[in-house]
Protein backbone atom coordinates (compact mmCIF):
# COMPACT_ATOMS: atom_id res chain seq x y z
CA UNK A 1 0.00 0.00 0.00
CA UNK A 2 1.11 3.57 -0.77
CA UNK A 3 2.48 4.94 2.63
CA UNK A 4 0.60 8.35 2.17
CA UNK A 5 -2.73 6.26 1.64
CA UNK A 6 -1.42 3.93 4.45
CA UNK A 7 -0.90 6.85 7.13
CA UNK A 8 -4.14 8.61 6.09
CA UNK A 9 -6.13 5.35 6.72
CA UNK A 10 -5.02 4.49 9.82
CA UNK A 11 -6.32 7.95 11.37
CA UNK A 12 -2.92 8.91 12.86
CA UNK A 13 -3.25 12.84 13.56
CA UNK A 14 -0.02 14.14 12.87
CA UNK A 15 -1.01 17.59 13.45
CA UNK A 16 -3.19 17.14 16.58
CA UNK A 17 -0.05 16.81 19.39
CA UNK A 18 -1.41 20.27 20.88
CA UNK A 19 -5.26 20.40 21.99
CA UNK A 20 -7.15 23.42 22.88
CA UNK A 21 -10.22 24.74 23.95
CA UNK A 22 -11.61 25.01 21.10
CA UNK A 23 -14.96 26.57 21.95
CA UNK A 24 -13.45 29.39 23.73
CA UNK A 25 -11.20 30.18 20.97
CA UNK A 26 -13.78 30.09 18.76
CA UNK A 27 -15.70 32.61 19.74
CA UNK A 28 -12.19 34.93 20.71
CA UNK A 29 -11.60 34.60 17.08
CA UNK A 30 -15.28 35.15 15.35
CA UNK A 31 -15.01 38.50 18.18
CA UNK A 32 -11.80 39.39 16.73
CA UNK A 33 -12.65 38.86 13.24
CA UNK A 34 -15.84 40.83 13.74
CA UNK A 35 -14.73 43.83 15.16
CA UNK A 36 -11.72 43.79 12.69
CA UNK A 37 -14.07 44.07 9.81
CA UNK A 38 -16.34 46.63 11.90
CA UNK A 39 -13.48 49.02 11.21
CA UNK A 40 -13.09 49.72 8.02
CA UNK A 41 -9.87 50.10 7.01
CA UNK A 42 -8.55 51.40 3.53
CA UNK A 43 -5.06 51.84 1.79
CA UNK A 44 -3.84 53.78 -1.36
CA UNK A 45 -3.68 50.69 -3.20
CA UNK A 46 -1.92 52.59 -6.29
CA UNK A 47 0.89 54.02 -3.83
CA UNK A 48 2.06 50.33 -3.05
CA UNK A 49 1.85 49.46 -6.95
CA UNK A 50 -1.52 47.39 -6.17
CA UNK A 51 -4.30 47.03 -8.46
CA UNK A 52 -7.74 48.46 -6.86
CA UNK A 53 -10.54 46.80 -6.46
CA UNK A 54 -12.45 47.54 -9.48
CA UNK A 55 -9.44 46.21 -11.27
CA UNK A 56 -9.10 42.15 -9.73
CA UNK A 57 -9.66 39.80 -12.34
CA UNK A 58 -11.85 36.95 -10.66
CA UNK A 59 -11.35 34.84 -13.32
CA UNK A 60 -7.58 33.29 -13.31
CA UNK A 61 -5.08 32.67 -10.53
CA UNK A 62 -2.76 34.50 -12.87
CA UNK A 63 -1.90 35.15 -16.33
CA UNK A 64 -0.70 33.24 -18.54
CA UNK A 65 -0.87 34.19 -22.46
CA UNK A 66 0.01 30.97 -23.68
CA UNK A 67 -2.56 28.86 -22.48
CA UNK A 68 -5.78 31.84 -22.92
CA UNK A 69 -4.42 32.27 -26.70
CA UNK A 70 -4.40 28.17 -27.18
CA UNK A 71 -7.86 28.44 -25.57
CA UNK A 72 -9.41 30.69 -27.90
CA UNK A 73 -8.04 28.80 -30.60
CA UNK A 74 -9.35 26.05 -30.46
CA UNK A 75 -12.79 27.22 -29.37
CA UNK A 76 -12.45 29.20 -33.26
CA UNK A 77 -11.87 25.65 -34.28
CA UNK A 78 -8.11 25.28 -34.75
CA UNK A 79 -7.80 21.71 -32.60
CA UNK A 80 -4.24 21.18 -33.64
CA UNK A 81 -2.56 24.19 -32.11
CA UNK A 82 -4.29 22.23 -29.34
CA UNK A 83 -3.05 18.93 -29.52
CA UNK A 84 0.35 20.42 -30.13
CA UNK A 85 0.77 22.25 -26.86
CA UNK A 86 -0.66 19.10 -24.91
CA UNK A 87 2.32 17.17 -26.52
CA UNK A 88 4.47 20.17 -25.76
CA UNK A 89 4.12 18.81 -22.24
CA UNK A 90 6.43 15.73 -22.64
CA UNK A 91 6.67 13.64 -19.29
CA UNK A 92 5.92 16.15 -17.04
CA UNK A 93 2.84 14.89 -16.30
CA UNK A 94 2.12 17.47 -14.45
CA UNK A 95 2.25 20.33 -16.68
CA UNK A 96 0.37 17.97 -19.13
CA UNK A 97 -2.32 17.68 -15.89
CA UNK A 98 -2.29 21.99 -15.93
CA UNK A 99 -2.75 21.84 -19.74
CA UNK A 100 -5.30 19.43 -19.93
CA UNK A 101 -7.22 21.71 -17.65
CA UNK A 102 -6.85 24.61 -20.11
CA UNK A 103 -8.16 22.34 -22.57
CA UNK A 104 -11.20 20.84 -20.80
CA UNK A 105 -12.50 24.08 -19.54
CA UNK A 106 -12.98 24.87 -23.60
CA UNK A 107 -14.07 21.60 -24.30
CA UNK A 108 -16.71 22.44 -21.25
CA UNK A 109 -17.62 25.62 -23.14
CA UNK A 110 -17.96 24.34 -26.55
CA UNK A 111 -16.86 20.94 -27.85
CA UNK A 112 -16.97 21.60 -31.44
CA UNK A 113 -13.24 21.23 -32.04
CA UNK A 114 -12.46 18.72 -29.59
CA UNK A 115 -15.11 16.10 -31.83
CA UNK A 116 -13.35 17.08 -34.98
CA UNK A 117 -10.22 16.05 -33.53
CA UNK A 118 -11.77 13.20 -32.12
CA UNK A 119 -13.48 12.08 -35.51
CA UNK A 120 -9.68 12.78 -37.13
CA UNK A 121 -7.75 10.63 -34.72
CA UNK A 122 -10.20 8.33 -32.71
CA UNK A 123 -7.02 6.76 -31.02
CA UNK A 124 -5.34 9.75 -29.66
CA UNK A 125 -4.83 9.29 -26.04
CA UNK A 126 -4.45 12.76 -25.52
CA UNK A 127 -8.01 13.47 -27.46
CA UNK A 128 -9.71 10.69 -25.55
CA UNK A 129 -8.49 11.89 -22.49
CA UNK A 130 -9.46 16.07 -22.70
CA UNK A 131 -13.11 14.06 -23.59
CA UNK A 132 -12.86 12.25 -20.48
CA UNK A 133 -12.02 15.11 -18.24
CA UNK A 134 -14.21 17.21 -19.63
CA UNK A 135 -17.31 15.10 -18.80
CA UNK A 136 -16.61 15.02 -15.01
CA UNK A 137 -15.55 19.19 -15.66
CA UNK A 138 -19.39 19.34 -17.02
CA UNK A 139 -20.69 17.36 -14.38
CA UNK A 140 -19.62 19.49 -11.66
CA UNK A 141 -21.30 22.55 -13.80
CA UNK A 142 -24.51 20.72 -13.73
CA UNK A 143 -24.47 20.19 -10.07
CA UNK A 144 -23.15 23.59 -9.12
CA UNK A 145 -21.15 24.72 -6.27
CA UNK A 146 -23.90 24.83 -3.61
CA UNK A 147 -24.26 23.55 -0.87
CA UNK A 148 -26.37 19.95 -1.06
CA UNK A 149 -29.34 21.47 0.83
CA UNK A 150 -29.33 23.85 -1.64
CA UNK A 151 -28.86 21.35 -4.94
CA UNK A 152 -32.18 19.82 -6.46
CA UNK A 153 -32.96 16.54 -7.26
CA UNK A 154 -32.56 17.18 -10.66
CA UNK A 155 -28.66 18.43 -10.33
CA UNK A 156 -27.83 15.56 -8.82
CA UNK A 157 -29.03 13.26 -11.08
CA UNK A 158 -27.30 14.78 -13.95
CA UNK A 159 -24.66 15.31 -11.63
CA UNK A 160 -23.93 11.41 -11.00
CA UNK A 161 -25.47 10.74 -14.58
CA UNK A 162 -22.36 12.21 -15.89
CA UNK A 163 -19.63 10.99 -13.70
CA UNK A 164 -20.84 7.82 -14.69
CA UNK A 165 -20.53 8.37 -18.37
CA UNK A 166 -17.07 10.12 -17.81
CA UNK A 167 -15.37 6.59 -15.78
CA UNK A 168 -15.66 4.09 -18.88
CA UNK A 169 -14.23 7.73 -21.18
CA UNK A 170 -11.53 7.71 -18.48
CA UNK A 171 -10.41 4.25 -18.60
CA UNK A 172 -10.29 4.41 -22.20
CA UNK A 173 -7.94 7.43 -22.28
CA UNK A 174 -5.94 5.13 -19.54
CA UNK A 175 -5.84 1.82 -21.68
CA UNK A 176 -4.62 4.26 -25.06
CA UNK A 177 -1.84 5.80 -22.80
CA UNK A 178 -0.21 2.91 -20.15
CA UNK A 179 2.29 5.83 -18.59
CA UNK A 180 -0.16 8.72 -18.40
CA UNK A 181 -1.28 9.26 -14.73
CA UNK A 182 -3.86 11.92 -15.98
CA UNK A 183 -6.72 9.32 -16.93
CA UNK A 184 -6.60 8.10 -13.67
CA UNK A 185 -6.01 11.54 -11.80
CA UNK A 186 -8.96 12.33 -13.29
CA UNK A 187 -11.19 10.05 -11.44
CA UNK A 188 -10.29 11.51 -8.52
CA UNK A 189 -13.43 13.51 -8.76
CA UNK A 190 -15.81 10.39 -9.60
CA UNK A 191 -14.38 9.11 -6.65
CA UNK A 192 -15.65 12.03 -4.71
CA UNK A 193 -18.81 12.45 -6.70
CA UNK A 194 -19.68 8.62 -6.69
CA UNK A 195 -18.73 7.99 -3.04
CA UNK A 196 -15.80 5.22 -3.75
CA UNK A 197 -14.81 3.41 -0.20
CA UNK A 198 -11.91 4.25 1.33
CA UNK A 199 -10.48 1.05 -0.20
CA UNK A 200 -11.32 2.02 -3.59
CA UNK A 201 -9.43 4.87 -3.61
CA UNK A 202 -6.33 3.43 -2.19
CA UNK A 203 -6.29 1.03 -5.63
CA UNK A 204 -6.55 4.50 -7.90
CA UNK A 205 -4.63 6.35 -5.47
CA UNK A 206 -2.07 3.40 -6.39
CA UNK A 207 -2.21 3.79 -9.92
CA UNK A 208 -1.61 7.46 -9.96
CA UNK A 209 1.62 7.22 -7.71
CA UNK A 210 2.97 4.20 -9.56
CA UNK A 211 3.27 6.98 -12.99
CA UNK A 212 4.06 9.68 -10.41
CA UNK A 213 4.59 9.41 -6.75
CA UNK A 214 4.97 13.12 -6.26
CA UNK A 215 1.88 14.54 -8.89
CA UNK A 216 1.60 17.51 -7.19
CA UNK A 217 -1.98 18.55 -8.09
CA UNK A 218 -2.98 14.63 -7.66
CA UNK A 219 -2.14 15.27 -4.17
CA UNK A 220 -4.05 19.00 -4.03
CA UNK A 221 -6.95 16.29 -5.31
CA UNK A 222 -6.24 13.71 -3.27
CA UNK A 223 -6.50 15.80 0.04
CA UNK A 224 -10.37 16.94 -0.86
CA UNK A 225 -11.00 12.67 -0.59
CA UNK A 226 -9.33 12.56 2.71
CA UNK A 227 -11.14 15.69 4.08
CA UNK A 228 -14.10 15.98 6.33
CA UNK A 229 -16.41 17.35 3.70
CA UNK A 230 -15.64 14.78 1.31
CA UNK A 231 -14.85 11.17 2.18
CA UNK A 232 -12.60 11.40 5.15
CA UNK A 233 -11.78 13.51 8.70
CA UNK A 234 -9.52 16.12 9.81
CA UNK A 235 -7.48 13.44 11.15
CA UNK A 236 -6.59 12.14 7.66
CA UNK A 237 -6.65 14.96 6.02
CA UNK A 238 -3.99 16.37 8.40
CA UNK A 239 -1.69 12.75 8.36
CA UNK A 240 -1.92 13.14 4.44
CA UNK A 241 -0.62 16.67 4.30
CA UNK A 242 1.98 15.59 6.27
CA UNK A 243 2.90 12.68 4.97
CA UNK A 244 3.17 14.35 1.41
CA UNK A 245 5.69 17.03 2.77
CA UNK A 246 7.87 14.81 4.31
CA UNK A 247 8.63 12.69 1.97
CA UNK A 248 8.71 15.27 -1.04
CA UNK A 249 11.99 15.40 -3.10
CA UNK A 250 13.75 18.90 -3.00
CA UNK A 251 12.33 20.92 -5.70
CA UNK A 252 8.83 19.99 -5.27
CA UNK A 253 5.20 21.74 -4.45
CA UNK A 254 4.15 19.25 -1.74
CA UNK A 255 4.88 21.03 1.29
CA UNK A 256 2.35 23.68 0.24
CA UNK A 257 -0.25 21.27 0.99
CA UNK A 258 -0.20 21.57 4.46
CA UNK A 259 -1.59 25.05 4.06
CA UNK A 260 -4.52 23.77 2.00
CA UNK A 261 -5.22 21.38 4.78
CA UNK A 262 -4.95 24.22 7.32
CA UNK A 263 -7.59 26.62 5.32
CA UNK A 264 -9.98 23.52 4.79
CA UNK A 265 -10.07 23.01 8.71
CA UNK A 266 -10.54 26.54 8.92
CA UNK A 267 -13.61 26.40 6.63
CA UNK A 268 -15.23 23.48 8.13
CA UNK A 269 -14.82 24.22 11.58
CA UNK A 270 -14.85 28.46 11.32
CA UNK A 271 -12.43 28.36 13.75
CA UNK A 272 -9.33 30.74 13.29
CA UNK A 273 -7.32 29.47 16.12
CA UNK A 274 -5.52 26.46 13.52
CA UNK A 275 -3.31 29.41 12.38
CA UNK A 276 -2.08 29.38 16.43
CA UNK A 277 -0.71 26.08 16.12
CA UNK A 278 2.65 25.18 16.74
CA UNK A 279 3.47 23.43 13.48
CA UNK A 280 1.88 25.95 11.26
CA UNK A 281 5.17 28.16 11.16
CA UNK A 282 7.28 25.42 9.86
CA UNK A 283 4.49 24.80 7.37
CA UNK A 284 4.41 27.82 6.23
CA UNK A 285 8.39 28.25 6.10
CA UNK A 286 9.09 25.15 4.14
CA UNK A 287 6.21 26.43 1.61
CA UNK A 288 8.31 29.97 1.22
CA UNK A 289 11.28 27.60 0.61
CA UNK A 290 9.78 25.67 -1.82
CA UNK A 291 7.77 28.38 -4.09
CA UNK A 292 11.49 30.50 -3.68
CA UNK A 293 13.23 27.21 -5.32
CA UNK A 294 10.63 27.64 -8.40
CA UNK A 295 11.39 29.51 -11.63
CA UNK A 296 9.64 32.40 -12.43
CA UNK A 297 6.55 32.16 -14.09
CA UNK A 298 6.13 28.60 -13.32
CA UNK A 299 2.23 27.46 -14.07
CA UNK A 300 1.73 26.20 -10.35
CA UNK A 301 2.73 29.55 -8.40
CA UNK A 302 0.30 31.95 -8.74
CA UNK A 303 -2.26 29.72 -6.94
CA UNK A 304 -0.08 28.95 -4.31
CA UNK A 305 1.12 32.32 -3.96
CA UNK A 306 -2.55 32.78 -2.95
CA UNK A 307 -3.13 30.39 -0.05
CA UNK A 308 0.29 31.24 1.08
CA UNK A 309 -0.98 35.36 1.09
CA UNK A 310 -4.13 34.43 3.13
CA UNK A 311 -2.08 32.42 5.45
CA UNK A 312 0.63 34.77 5.89
CA UNK A 313 -2.29 37.08 6.77
CA UNK A 314 -4.07 34.73 9.38
CA UNK A 315 -0.54 33.97 10.90
CA UNK A 316 0.53 37.89 11.15
CA UNK A 317 3.42 37.50 9.10
CA UNK A 318 2.56 40.72 7.25
CA UNK A 319 5.94 41.31 5.57
CA UNK A 320 5.93 38.11 4.03
CA UNK A 321 2.19 38.70 2.97
CA UNK A 322 3.50 41.92 1.34
CA UNK A 323 5.71 39.67 -0.79
CA UNK A 324 2.89 37.52 -1.97
CA UNK A 325 0.35 40.02 -2.29
CA UNK A 326 2.64 42.33 -4.69
CA UNK A 327 3.66 39.25 -6.88
CA UNK A 328 -0.17 37.81 -7.32
CA UNK A 329 -1.41 41.04 -8.79
CA UNK A 330 -4.29 41.88 -10.04
CA UNK A 331 -5.49 38.07 -10.39
CA UNK A 332 -7.45 36.91 -7.27
CA UNK A 333 -9.31 33.91 -9.19
CA UNK A 334 -8.01 30.81 -6.70
CA UNK A 335 -8.55 29.06 -3.45
CA UNK A 336 -8.68 30.58 -0.92
CA UNK A 337 -10.29 33.73 -2.22
CA UNK A 338 -13.22 31.49 -4.36
CA UNK A 339 -14.61 30.11 -1.11
CA UNK A 340 -15.87 33.18 -0.31
CA UNK A 341 -18.81 34.44 -1.10
CA UNK A 342 -17.32 37.52 -2.29
CA UNK A 343 -13.91 36.96 -3.47
CA UNK A 344 -12.70 40.53 -3.95
CA UNK A 345 -13.84 41.92 -0.28
CA UNK A 346 -12.13 39.15 0.76
CA UNK A 347 -9.35 39.37 -0.70
CA UNK A 348 -9.32 43.04 -0.22
CA UNK A 349 -9.85 43.09 3.25
CA UNK A 350 -6.70 40.32 3.90
CA UNK A 351 -4.70 42.68 1.37
CA UNK A 352 -5.45 46.18 3.25
CA UNK A 353 -4.81 45.26 6.33
CA UNK A 354 -1.86 42.73 5.73
CA UNK A 355 -0.35 46.56 4.04
CA UNK A 356 -1.66 48.38 6.99
CA UNK A 357 0.09 46.38 9.54
CA UNK A 358 3.24 46.06 7.82
CA UNK A 359 3.57 50.10 7.62
CA UNK A 360 2.71 49.96 11.54
CA UNK A 361 5.58 47.75 11.86
CA UNK A 362 7.96 50.35 9.91
CA UNK A 363 7.84 48.53 6.70
CA UNK A 364 10.43 44.99 7.79
CA UNK A 365 11.82 43.17 4.83
CA UNK A 366 10.37 40.26 3.85
CA UNK A 367 11.19 36.55 2.95
CA UNK A 368 14.86 36.17 3.06
CA UNK A 369 15.01 33.21 0.93
CA UNK A 370 13.59 34.95 -2.09
CA UNK A 371 16.60 35.21 -5.23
Amino acid sequence: MNPLVAIAGSGVLVYAAVTFPRNVRKGRAKRAEAQAKSKRVVIDAAAYGLAPANQLDTRFAGPDPEADAVAENALAGDWRQAATYLAAAGRDWDLRWYRVGILTHAAAKDDTWLKAWRTEYPYDPAAALVHADALVTIAGEVRGAKLAKLTSAEQFEGFHRLLAEALPACQEAARMAPDDPSPWIAQISIALGLGWSHDEFRALWAEITARDPYHYRAHCSALQYWCAKWRGSHDSMFAFAEQAAASAPPGSLLPALRLDALFEYETRENDLTVYERPYVKAAVDATLDAVAQMPPGHYRLPSIRHMLAYTLFRTKRYAEGVEQFHAVGQYIGSVPWSYFDDPVKQFVFARTNTFVEWEKAGRPAGFSGRP
